[in-house]
């Protein structure tokens, strides 16, 4: 019986530093070749009244005047109800406040820890002072990623009922009948010798130059997700990203067995066939390693679970 339990101890070591690793040759992964513009129309619908730049309390805000929208109809119908509108105002406050809540700055190891294994992993860089707020939306949950009190980008996980019974492929069609054709972004991954490509998102830019994409998280979190960003501010961490994996010593021999990591040896000239085709291939290294281990999102955020 001791020996199981060390056992099972040794393999969540394996499988949690697996994916840590794999998270940081994720983060050198770098775009090949210029993405479509996507519809301005439909890009500005889905920024709605949020511009790069905001505070978190002007976002705050502008999410507080959505909830009070949201009860503008029940609170017309129960006027003359002193009790239901007690009611209503209680749901209002809890609504505002799991807003005010979810705020967490990313700076600090009991801050971020949580987050480093949830579906957000790969959306922030902690102890560079950036933080977050989550918002309920009616079928999805909106991140609001900041960068010195500067908001940045947007994410979007899609509730499950909405992709539920879609392939990767088959809402990313949805996707681009919406916003325009996009860039096929494929990840080589190597099985028992054998290579080969798997569909790992959809990215466009935006006219006024920002990154918009669309995330397979389906292997984690059965979720695909859509995120917008300030390009400028997603270079700068790219950077900051390289210069930390540069600094870090590689995992041990039994965690590089397993995430079968061989780096990244790409040539800088090896995408001229990618952007004649409009699709794009991560080698191992520039992506996650194992795409089998599940992990849960951090409790407790607005609407349930922060999933």
């Amino acid at each position: 019986m001791r020996r199981f339990g060390l056992s099972c101890l040794a393999l969540l070591f394996i499988l949690t530093s697996a994916k840590a690793e794999a998270s940081k040759a994720g983060s050198a992964k770098k775009s090949k070749g210029p993405a479509p513009i996507a519809k301005e129309a439909d890009v500005k619908e889905f920024k709605g009244e949020f511009s790069w730049g905001m505070t978190p309390q002007q976002v705050m805000d502008k999410l507080y005047a959505r909830i009070d929208a949201s009860y503008k109809d029940k609170v017309a119908k129960y006027q003359a109800d002193p009790a239901m509108m007690e009611k209503l105002r209680d749901r209002v406050k809890a609504d505002k406040d799991a807003v005010a809540k979810s705020y967490v700055k990313f700076d600090g190891q009991g801050q971020h820890a949580a987050w480093s294994t949830s579906i957000i992993d790969e959306e922030f860089l902690p102890n560079q002072g950036e933080s977050m707020l989550i918002y309920r939306e009616a079928k999805s949950r909106r991140y609001f990623f900041f960068s010195g009190e500067a908001l940045y980008k947007m994410f979007v996980a899609f509730d499950k009922e909405v992709v539920e019974g879609k392939t990767f492929a088959q809402f990313g069609d949805l996707m681009q009948a919406k916003y325009g054709k996009a860039q096929s972004v494929y990840r080589e991954v190597a099985s028992h010798g054998v290579k080969d490509k798997v569909l790992d998102a959809f990215q466009w830019r935006s006219p006024e130059g920002d990154g918009l994409r669309l995330v397979d998280r389906s292997r984690f979190y059965d979720v695909y997700c859509l995120v917008i960003y300030d390009r400028k501010v997603a270079d700068r961490q790219d950077e900051i990203r390289k210069s930390q994996a540069a600094n870090e010593p590689k995992g041990g021999q039994l965690v590089d067995s397993v995430i079968t990591d061989k780096g990244n040896d790409r040539d800088e000239n090896d995408n001229v066939v990618d952007r004649i085709t409009g699709q794009e291939v991560l080698k191992p290294g520039e992506r996650r390693g194992p795409q089998n281990i599940k992990v849960p999102s951090p409790h407790g955020m607005q609407g349930g679970e922060g999933q």
